[in-house]
């Protein structure tokens, strides 16, 4: 091939005739990626835990296409919950539980922390000994935060400005005394742990206990398992002291039980941004039964808010994108075209022309019911609600929408993520070629010693006959800013 040629058709991005008017040579440049804000809004009402679970499974497949890449991405969450004033448009992020329950599945202990706790890397949160009781440990004003912790041993004075009367055990003998969200030195998969204390008189048997959260958690404790008076017992992810930072566990969870970190949002520069994304939207199945994700939406949005909690989530020269999951209808007060109009306006007059800027997309009940009162959808999870104002908002912004009753969201997922990362992935040839002759290569820049690889069809791309288009599956989408180039014959007649 002609070097001068060749870097001439890439620089042009034309489609030009090659040494005789049967040869073409088609040259594609790969779209530059973006700069996104993503606002994923999870439905927490009595039947969406399933769904949740499904979600949090499939963050990998939606990072694929800009994670450890130039995009710039931030994605929070917030719940369809508007009643609960712990939720109302906040980013959810650094919220999680610690629940542990008995053999009959009764709550014995709880400790729910917020963002507004502070959890803090290589700090473990310690409960004050005189605050040693199950209706205290709840309060943050009891805990105090340790260097690396104490795990195993007595807890020392947090010499707060308040102290308690000391243990009580008369509302549960057995609680949650320390804890380690967010380790430092090593991943939160090794490190992380829980502490628990029996401050009754009496050994407690706690085979069959479980530690939960309102989530999709869940670590059994095996069988013949006792807590002495005065026990400590370490629940850790991992119980090799020679990977999980020199602690000594007593059980191992795994990933049956994870702690949300104090990030109120996730990035491309997240680490262990998986594990905190599934802890993120299985929010539980606690929340209001009058689910309004589009007033929810607004509210995060609301001036107050980005000036306050939600601060640093939308930025001036980022997309806005919105993601429902939710299998009932939208409840909020006002017109579809109010919230739309709301929220283009935080990205400027640009965004009521160009829905790339702003867009919704959903996971809803995506079908129109064949007789009213019906579902829209049936899984064995249970049936869906038909979420009209959803699909609306989709359309009216140039979303993707798909069914909840899907047993699989993977593939909504991977399109949504290569929508927002900017990226191709399908190229229409000028004209129709003969297959047998078609060579297609990936070039870095104009120029012909720039080659990449040279691909290979139906291993790394494929020909849609009815677009005469090369397609890309989402594994093998050329890379941002990159060039195709596509030689082959002109079938006859075309």
């Amino acid at each position: 091939m002609n070097r001068t040629l060749l870097s001439a058709l890439l620089l042009l991005g034309c489609n030009e005739t090659s040494f005789t008017q049967l040869e073409k040579i088609d040259s594609f440049q790969q779209k530059r990626k973006n700069t996104f804000d993503l606002m994923v809004v999870v439905d927490n009402s009595c039947s969406m835990y399933e769904e949740q679970a499904k979600l949090a499974s499939n963050f990998d497949s939606f990072i694929e296409f800009f994670d450890g890449t130039d995009v710039d991405w931030q994605l929070g969450v917030v719940l369809t919950d508007v009643e609960d004033p712990a939720a109302q448009g906040r980013l959810i992020g650094g919220d999680d539980e610690i629940v542990l329950t008995n053999a009959d599945g009764n709550e014995v202990d709880r400790v729910s922390y917020t963002h507004d706790w502070a959890v803090a890397e290589g700090l473990s949160m310690v409960l004050d000994p005189s605050w040693f009781t199950a209706v205290s440990n709840d309060k943050r004003e009891h805990w105090c935060t340790v260097e690396a912790g104490t795990p195993g041993e007595a807890n020392a004075s947090c010499a707060l400005d308040t102290e308690g009367a000391g243990s009580d055990a008369r509302y549960g003998e057995v609680l949650i005394t320390e804890f380690m969200a967010d380790p430092a030195g090593v991943p939160d998969e090794l490190g992380e742990w829980v502490e628990l204390t029996n401050i009754g008189a009496e050994a407690v048997d706690v085979s069959g206990w479980q530690l939960i959260d309102d989530g999709r958690n869940a670590y059994t404790f095996p069988d013949a398992l006792t807590m002495e008076p005065g026990a400590t017992l370490v629940v850790a992810r991992e119980a090799d002291s020679a990977l999980n930072g020199g602690l000594t566990a007593d059980l191992a969870t795994g990933e049956a039980f994870t702690l949300n970190n104090d990030l109120l949002y996730l990035t491309g520069t997240t680490e262990g941004s998986r594990e905190i994304f599934q802890e993120m939207v299985a929010q539980g199945t606690s929340g209001s039964g009058s689910e309004m994700g589009l007033e929810a939406v607004r509210l995060a949005t609301a001036p107050d808010m980005l000036a306050g909690h939600n601060s640093g989530f939308i930025r001036e020269d980022a997309n806005f994108n919105i993601l429902v999951v939710s299998d009932e209808e939208d409840g909020s007060p006002d017109p579809v075209d109010t919230y739309l109009s709301a929220f283009a306006s935080l990205k400027g007059d640009a965004a009521f022309r160009d829905h790339s800027i702003m867009n919704v997309s959903a996971v809803v009940g995506s079908d129109p019911p064949e007789f009213a009162g019906e579902a829209s959808c049936v899984s064995a999870n249970g049936a869906a609600v038909y979420g009209h104002r959803y699909v609306d908002a989709v359309a009216k912004t140039g979303g993707l929408v798909d069914s909840i009753c899907d047993d699989d969201f993977s593939p909504l997922v991977s399109q949504l993520g290569l929508t927002l990362s900017g990226l191709q992935a399908e190229f229409e040839l000028s004209r129709y070629p003969v297959l047998e002759s078609l060579k297609v290569a990936i070039y870095s820049s104009p120029d012909n010693d720039s080659k990449i690889r040279d691909l290979t069809l139906d291993t790394d791309y494929t020909y849609v006959e009815e677009r005469n288009s090369l397609r890309f599956e989402f594994d093998q989408v050329p890379e941002s800013e990159q060039y195709i180039v596509a030689e082959y014959k002109v079938r006859s007649g075309t």
